[in-house]
């Protein structure tokens, strides 16, 4: 990952800064303290500054409000530069979030509600990588959304139906329709990983399992994907949806525990197999109605061969809106 304080020189008293981009609808700055500091500085007019009691506090990283004669700066100041990358991280995310802004005032209204985002994340007693299983399953869901659901409904509805970061039992409601999204390595056995009983249990009258095999692809195959293009290419795609329905994504993408790391760039893959299953009566699953009185919690695998005689078309309930 570039680090982009690294060429910006510190400076004798106060601060160095170079700006963003050109384009951006208010002026951003990388900048240094006199300290070697590292700053993310928005320069904005006086009546956008925000009241300091709405700003969070952000774990290793200072937030500030400073007011001159003609402008008002809000500043981040992080606390240990060996954290940059988490921090560049933070600061790509505020100038994405804001790039569609139509004045200081709105820019700095969703600077403040990424920022809050960002407090709920970073208190967060994990890692801030998502493990190989988990960044599996957040591309499967993506796919899932991207290919399926989109494609019938636009992306305003689709990213509504969107569940699986919510912690909901299954993946996506559609509707009338429950689906619930696995991948699975090209190279792993033949299995899928349930974690609970809620999440064969659907409980809408339509129930699929939808399963992606991944395969690892090599860096000049033009099939091949990372984690942070395929979110990317939604991101594009989302640009005609409205602001509401990006929000929502990437709301829903911090509860995924996704944030945009170089490190999920190190792995490409492709999708080389997609499986649909109508889950019904037979369908090899447990469900708190088959288990005894007393185990209100398992974790267990479902064998695809097993699931072989339900594979079905996708297909959701007629009369439902069209793109």
């Amino acid at each position: 990952m570039k680090n982009p304080w690294k060429n910006i020189e510190t400076p004798t008293h106060e601060f160095n800064v170079r700006l963003v981009a050109d384009a951006h609808p208010i002026k951003l700055y990388w900048g240094k303290d006199a300290h070697g500091g590292y700053l993310f500085i928005a320069r904005i007019t006086r009546n956008a500054a925000p009241d300091k009691k709405i700003l969070p506090e952000l774990a290793g990283i200072r937030v500030a409000v400073s007011k001159a004669a003609d402008c008002a700066w809000l500043v981040l100041l992080l606390n240990e530069t060996s954290n940059w990358e988490l921090f560049k991280a933070l600061c790509v995310d505020l100038i994405r979030a804001s790039e569609t802004a139509k004045s200081d005032s709105e820019a700095v209204s969703i600077i403040v509600r990424r920022l809050v985002r960002w407090h709920e994340f970073l208190k967060r007693e994990r890692a801030y990588l998502l493990s190989p299983e988990a960044v599996k399953g957040l591309i499967g869901e993506l796919l899932f959304l991207e290919s399926k659901i989109a494609s019938c409904f636009g992306w305003d509805l689709s990213i509504s139906f969107w569940k699986g970061p919510t912690n909901a039992p299954q993946d996506f409601a559609v509707h009338d329709t429950a689906v619930e999204v696995k991948c699975q390595s090209g190279i792993s056995k033949p299995y899928i990983q349930i974690s609970s009983l809620e999440q064969m249990d659907a409980q809408l009258p339509r129930f699929y399992l939808v399963v992606y095999t991944l395969a690892t692809a090599e860096p000049d195959n033009e099939e091949g994907f990372t984690l942070n293009i395929l979110v990317e290419r939604i991101r594009s795609a989302l640009n005609a949806a409205g602001d509401s329905t990006r929000e929502l994504f990437e709301t829903l993408l911090f509860q995924a525990g996704y944030i945009q790391m170089d490190a999920y760039d190190e792995t490409r893959f492709r999708c080389v197999a997609t499986r649909s299953f109508k889950v019904s009566d037979g369908f090899p699953r447990l469900t708190s109605a088959t288990v005894p009185d007393g185990i209100p919690k398992v974790s267990y695998q479902i064998s695809l061969e097993a699931c072989m005689p339900f594979e079905a078309e996708l297909a959701f309930a007629q009369g439902e809106p069209q793109q």
